[in-house]
């Protein structure tokens, strides 16, 4: 029989008041000798009687289920869900989603039941909806992205009928529960095929109806240093990560903001001037920073203006105009693509995504899952900005790396309050997928990055180690004596702390080093 001896247990006691049938991944996974840790079952007793007749065994039972009430039984790993069904075992057959998800078995004398087929289509590894596939998705439309998941996770082959009513349900799925969607889509991101399934939600166009943010990367060129497009550099770094819905979503959002921020280098000459929509010269609207220091100068700008916003340029540099052009813009001959700032622009497009799921429900920590997937999404690009020019690098100075690797280390992992070891290593991880999936001379620089990433996960042991053997003790008594309290207090300690981190040298009971810094902190406040 299948099932562990908790299932079994259970399932053949119920069956002395009337027949239990299993039925689902268990029987299914059992015909190809894999195991499965869930028991489905059913049987013609109603929900309240297999409540009352398993919590008077001593069982502790739940009633469980939006769409299909079931009473649930749970020890360790180990589930047991019953549907209590009219006997009929071709009519539940009709009810159930693919056809070998509705094979049975008597739990007592181990006899099979196939009223649709299904142990054909076990053996063909076909995946085919139960009687109409169009009113199998219609019942419940999140079977859609179950048959994504199924068909990747066992290599089944979609029957075409099925196929073509899950294509015109898509839009249906707009009406089942997010937190249903949010984790079956959970489900799907973790499979070893990853990049399979991802194919097989773009071509029933999940994508592009749910998440058009994420569609519209495919066929956008991307810079002469990268060999795919958006899309399918998307698609190969979501599978060079580990399986982990956290990575595994970040790698999905990371490059969001291409769309957005994809450029053409140029120049642009005039004097820039300050509206009520923010900078400008010659009409065209200016994002950088400090501008207000060129507010009506005659300027140079060397930027990207942007494919989809043709009124914007984003600012690589300015400088002032050394003489005066009769031409107020121009391309660059055999310009750069430049995607400037598109990891900002990815964060603030996740933000805008989040809400239509709950991705809090299956990401570790809850909401804070959330928090980091935007951090991790905000801050891909910050390996490849810190180390570009040692990634080249035929002999890289151990030294440089070092201090570098101890810098980048601790902005990443340091919060405020806890060094978070974790954060580093998924950025890490990130990156890695990110560096991989598709640049020109990625193989190239490969070993090279292998050895800055070891030196970045060595800092970690160092900071935490150093960060647990602080005492702050005298500094607490330095700072009452200069009268900080509050965010002041605050602000100066974490000042202190960095210096601290990052010199080994350094001391907290040093009067001249806590001096020095308390005047260098007065003159910036």
């Amino acid at each position: 029989m299948t099932g562990t001896s908790f299932q079994q247990e259970i399932l053949i006691k119920l069956s002395e008041f009337s027949p239990v049938y299993m039925v689902g991944g268990a029987v299914r996974d059992a015909q190809w000798g894999i195991p499965s840790k869930d028991v489905d079952a059913v049987m013609a007793l109603s929900l309240q009687e297999i409540h009352n007749l398993v919590s008077n065994w001593g069982y502790n039972p739940h009633l469980m289920g939006a769409k299909q009430e079931t009473v649930s039984l749970f020890q360790g790993t180990e589930r047991v869900d019953i549907v209590s069904f009219d006997g009929e075992i071709e009519l539940d057959a009709l009810r159930r989603d693919f056809t070998l998800n509705a094979v049975y078995q008597d739990v007592r004398t181990g006899e099979i039941k196939d009223p649709l087929n299904g142990l054909e289509d076990l053996k063909s590894r076909r995946l085919k909806a139960c009687g109409t596939a169009a009113d199998r998705f219609s019942d419940d439309p999140l079977r859609i992205l179950r048959l994504v998941r199924l068909a990747v996770r066992n290599n089944l082959e979609i029957e075409p009928e099925t196929w073509r009513a899950a294509l015109d349900h898509i839009p249906q799925l707009e009406n089942v529960a997010v937190e249903r969607v949010t984790e079956e889509l959970g489900r799907i991101l973790i499979l070893d095929e990853i990049d399979k399934a991802l194919g097989l939600l773009d071509d029933l166009g999940y994508f592009q109806t749910y998440i058009p943010e994420l569609a519209r990367l495919k066929g956008l060129v991307q810079n002469r240093y990268h060999t795919k497009d958006a899309w399918e550099h998307t698609r190969q770094v979501v599978k060079n990560t580990p399986s982990v819905v956290l990575l595994r979503l970040a790698a999905l959002f990371h490059d969001l903001g291409k769309w957005e921020t994809a450029s053409r280098e140029c120049f642009v000459w005039g004097t820039l001037k300050q509206t009520n929509q923010g900078y400008s010269v010659d009409d065209f609207k200016l994002i950088g920073k400090n501008l207000e220091h060129w507010k009506n100068k005659m300027v140079e700008v060397h930027g990207g203006r942007l494919d989809n916003y043709p009124d914007t340029i984003v600012i690589k540099r300015i400088k002032p105009m050394q003489y005066k052009l009769k031409k107020t813009f121009e391309w660059v001959p055999e310009g750069k693509r430049h995607f400037l700032q598109h990891e900002k622009e990815s964060a603030r497009l996740v933000n805008q995504i989040l809400p239509r799921f709950r991705w809090s429900m299956v990401l570790p920590g809850g909401s804070r899952g959330e928090q980091e997937l935007h951090f991790l999404v905000g801050h891909h690009m910050s390996g490849t900005l810190a180390f570009m020019t040692n990634l080249k690098e035929d002999v890289p100075d151990a030294k440089v790396i070092k201090k570098k690797a101890l810098r980048f280390a601790w902005e990443i992992g340091w919060d405020g309050q806890n060094f978070k070891t974790q954060r580093v290593e998924n950025l890490l991880n990130l990156w890695r997928a990110d560096f991989l999936g598709g640049k020109q001379d990625a193989g190239k620089h490969q070993e090279q990055l292998g050895r800055i990433q070891g030196e970045i996960r060595n800092s970690c042991t160092v900071l935490i180690e150093r960060a647990n053997s602080l005492n702050w003790g005298f500094f607490e008594e330095f700072v009452h004596g200069k009268g900080l309290e509050g965010e002041r207090f605050g602000r100066f300690k974490e000042q202190v702390r960095w210096k601290i981190m990052m010199d080994t040298n350094l001391s907290l009971t040093d009067l001249q080093f806590l001096e020095k810094e308390y005047r260098l902190f007065w003159h910036n406040s």
